[in-house]
């Protein structure tokens, strides 16, 4: 499985941002912006995570991170990043699996719309 997804963007970096950010909240994260302009989204609990590890359901805590930049063609890449060991320790095997289920979900939401809305130019799992 990835542990991160690059999408490259056409038209204007502002709204592709948004796009992003739109579409982590309709996945159920909350989105916070980074000084330097990423974002960190944020779902579960981490108090059930902690009690209950990967049996905490819905309430299984996981974050990602939506980074930004520019490439050399003028293309606003959006780096999807999750970060492979934190699920493991809150959540054991079960919550690395479900963890990964959820990365894997959330960047097919955002690759689709970045899809729907004609801003993906392409895409690439790391």
């Amino acid at each position: 499985m990835a542990s991160s997804y690059d999408f490259f963007t056409s038209g204007d970096h502002e709204a592709a941002k948004a796009l992003v950010g739109n579409a982590l909240t309709a996945e159920g994260f909350t989105v916070t912006t980074n000084p330097d302009g990423s974002y960190h989204a944020v779902r579960g609990s981490t108090a059930a995570t902690v009690l209950w590890g990967g049996l905490a359901g819905k309430k299984l805590h996981m974050s990602f991170d939506a980074q930004f930049f520019v490439d050399d063609k003028g293309q606003l890449v959006v780096r999807l990043v999750r970060d492979l060991g934190v699920s493991a320790l809150k959540g054991g095997a079960i919550g690395a699996s479900k963890t990964a289920a959820a990365f894997e979900a959330t960047s097919h939401a955002v690759g689709s719309a970045l899809t729907n809305a004609g801003a993906l130019v392409s895409s690439v799992a790391n």
